[in-house]
C-alpha cells in the first residue's frame, strides 16, 4: 500500500483517477540471526526484506536490486552499496565478479524461496542463505475498491511488479468473473515472466517496461496517457 501511494504521487493527478487494490499483504517474520552474524555479502532482492531485516550492517558489502531498493537502503544508511539495475540475470552478471569461491552470502527474504539463486550459488561455490524475515500472503485487502475500478473504468491501466502480485491478482479476477474486463484494459509489467504468467490464464493487452523499475513503469504509463491524448 506504501509504495502504490508512493507511486501515485509521482503521477499526474489531473490526468489520472488511482484505485489502490493491494494484492499481498506483508507480515514481519521472527528469525534467529546469529547463525548467520559472518557474512561476506548481504543481498537484498525487495524493498520488503530491507524493511523487515532488523540486523543491517552499514558498512558491509550490500547488493540490492532495483532503484527503489537502493533508496530504501540508503534510507537506512547502508554505505557500501552495489546496485542492480535489472533483474535475476543481470544479478549474476554481478556476482560473479564480487564474489570468491566459498563466499558466504546472507539474503533476508519471505518464505517464498527463490531456487533459480539458489542454485546458481550452489553452482558457482558460494554458501547462500536465504533467511524468512517476512511472508507475503496472496490477499485482496480492498475488494471492493477492485471491483469498483473494472465497472468505472472503460480504458483503465494496471501495473504489477511482481509475479506473485501477478498470480494473486488472476486469483482475484476469476473470483469476480472480470478476465473479459480486464482484456479491455492494459496489463503493465516488469518482465517477461510476468507477462507469461498473465497470458497462460487468457490475458492480453500486456506491456513489459524497457527496465524492471518504478522509473521505467511511470514512463511507461506517461507514454500511454500522451498517445491517448493524441488520439483524442
Amino acid at each position: 500500500m506504501e509504495d502504490s501511494k508512493k507511486l501515485s504521487k509521482k503521477l499526474d493527478s489531473k490526468k489520472f483517477n488511482f484505485f489502490i487494490s493491494p494484492m499481498l499483504e506483508i507480515r514481519e517474520v521472527s528469525y534467529k540471526y546469529k547463525n548467520f552474524t559472518k557474512c561476506d555479502l548481504f543481498l537484498f532482492t525487495s524493498k520488503n526484506g530491507l524493511r523487515n531485516f532488523k540486523h543491517h550492517k552499514k558498512e558491509s558489502t550490500t547488493i540490492v536490486i532495483g532503484n527503489g531498493t537502493l533508496s530504501e537502503a540508503k534510507k537506512m544508511g547502508l554505505k557500501n552499496l552495489i546496485n542492480i539495475d535489472g533483474n535475476i540475470e543481470d544479478l549474476k552478471k554481478v556476482v560473479i565478479l564480487e564474489l570468491k569461491n566459498y563466499s558466504r552470502i546472507l539474503h533476508p527474504t519471505s518464505r517464498t524461496l527463490n531456487k533459480n539463486l539458489s542454485n546458481f550459488f550452489k553452482s558457482i561455490k558460494c554458501n547462500y542463505h536465504p533467511l524468512i524475515c517476512y511472508s507475503s500472503e496472496k490477499k485482496n485487502t480492498n475488494p471492493e475498491v477492485f471491483e469498483n475500478f473494472f465497472f468505472s473504468c472503460k480504458d483503465g491501466i494496471i501495473t504489477l511488479f511482481s509475479k506473485r502480485t501477478a498470480m494473486a491478482f488472476v486469483k482475484e479476477l476469476n473470483r469476480f468473473n472480470l478476465i473479459d474486463k480486464c482484456n479491455q484494459m492494459k496489463l503493465l509489467v516488469l518482465s517477461k515472466v510476468i507477462k507469461e504468467e498473465l497470458t497462460k490464464q487468457g490475458l492480453k493487452n500486456i506491456l513489459i517496461t524497457s527496465k524492471p523499475n518504478e522509473e521505467s513503469m511511470i514512463n511507461l504509463i506517461n507514454q500511454i496517457s500522451s498517445q491517448r491524448s493524441l488520439i483524442e
